[in-house]
């Protein structure tokens, strides 16, 4: 189709494009001089047909090439949306001004199919990467030795990549199962999952994610054919944050059978070391499934030596006792902690963002620091040093990362030692 709006735009284009620039474009620091010159110059060639007649191919073309760069760059395509319906905007304003509105209409339909195109380039490109992201994701479920109810997340990545490729080949035959009760997930959670899933405000919140993961499912399916491009990026895009959502409940549910199922140590209640390796690769493989970060502290009494040669050993196991104690107040069911070794221990906070795991580490430290110990008509208090960091896995476990990580917590505890004690130092 041919457009012609040079008589409304002649000789504005490169007001137009200033305009473009200063209010769509310049404002995402994220752009360099050299990335910004180069959106420039395609955004120039496309300001400068609307001085000529065009066809929309032309424009078509030169928005294709700028959404493959934007994508290049990791631009969202909400960004990239954002600046078409800016100029849209900017070209309307122009028109109204000049009192014509005989290609009002014609511009509206014009910047849909541009808009439309975008998406399109978008979808695709997303869809390939969330297809390649789950395989990631499905290997990482695959090395985790003890799989238990995380296994049936697996199934639900699987179904999430093969709606991604239906979409991705506009195909409704063999669409995957759109009913919430009757996919591989759904029969477990209203079956066994309901007798292990003990807690009926959890099972009640999965069931809920699973039915509108499946519900947005359905309007995909129902777009399909009316090839609305933007709409179906939406829709995808929420079924994966719904995916990853229902993961870390998953994951979170599995750690709490964690800490039911593996021993522990005798005097405090914490678990064992034996554990630990184990559960930091699972911890690590399940944040790397479900695009979670995970917090892992190493935590030491101060002055413990000194306690237990002034009030006796007994004293001193109480003290241990007392700060796991204080620890399990301020943490969930599902967060790990270990006895390492005499008075250390090793706390993982899982699926929890650094600041937030912060606070808590935090709590845990001013909660002991409050707590009083009576022992043989005494009062003891004692402080905790922390050493932290936030882990987001972005590739497969290896087996050195174990040994990296718990040097890393133990040199931060350390440097919260020598400045002063009482303390949390974080990565």
């Amino acid at each position: 189709m041919k457009y012609d709006f040079s008589k409304v735009l002649e000789e504005d284009t490169t007001i137009i494009l200033n305009e473009l620039m200063d209010k769509y474009v310049t404002c995402f620091n994220s752009y360099d001089a050299d990335k910004l010159a180069k959106i420039g110059s395609y955004y120039s060639k496309i300001t400068q047909l609307f001085n000529k007649e065009f066809e929309s191919d032309d424009i078509l073309k030169i928005y294709k090439k700028l959404a493959s760069y934007k994508m290049a760059q990791d631009v969202p395509y909400i960004i990239m949306s954002s600046e078409a319906y800016g100029l849209k905007n900017i070209l309307l304003s122009k028109m109204v001004n000049c009192n014509d509105n005989s290609n009002i209409l014609e511009l509206i339909l014009l910047f849909k199919e541009i808009n439309n195109t975008i998406a399109f380039i978008y979808l695709t490109r997303y869809i390939e990467k969330l297809v390649s992201i789950n395989n990631v994701r499905l290997s990482s479920l695959s090395d985790i030795l003890e799989r238990n109810i995380i296994k049936h997340y697996e199934a639900h990545l699987t179904w999430l990549s093969d709606l991604a490729l239906h979409i991705k080949n506009f195909q409704k035959n063999k669409f995957p199962e759109l009913d919430d009760t009757l996919c591989e997930f759904g029969k477990w959670l209203n079956s066994d999952g309901k007798i292990i899933i003990q807690n009926d405000s959890k099972h009640g919140s999965l069931s809920l994610l699973h039915k509108n993961l499946h519900f947005f499912a359905y309007k995909i399916f129902l777009q399909l054919e009316d090839q609305e491009y933007h709409v179906l990026i939406s829709y995808l895009e929420k079924c994966e944050l719904i995916s990853l959502s229902i993961g870390t409940e998953l994951a979170l549910i599995d750690n709490i059978q964690i800490n039911k199922r593996l021993s522990k140590d005798a005097l405090t209640g914490a678990l064992t070391r034996n554990g630990l390796k184990p559960i930091f690769e699972t911890q690590y493989e399940l944040s790397c499934a479900t695009n979670n970060s995970f917090i892992i502290a190493m935590c030491d009494l101060d002055y413990f030596k000194k306690i237990n040669d002034t009030y006796g050993h007994v004293a001193g196991d109480k003290m241990l006792r007392l700060f796991v104690d204080t620890a399990k107040e301020h943490i969930r069911n599902s967060d790990i902690i270990i006895r390492y070794g005499g008075e250390e221990f090793i706390i993982i906070l899982t699926a929890i963002k650094k600041a937030q795991g912060f606070r808590v580490l935090e709590k845990i430290r001013r909660g002991f620091e409050a707590k009083v110990l009576t022992h043989n008509e005494k009062t003891i208090q004692a402080t905790l040093s922390i050493g932290a960091m936030s882990v987001t896995p972005d590739k497969h476990y290896r087996d050195k990362y174990f040994d990296e990580y718990i040097m890393i917590v133990d040199k931060l505890l350390y440097a919260a030692k020598i400045n002063g004690r009482n303390k949390t130092e974080m990565l």
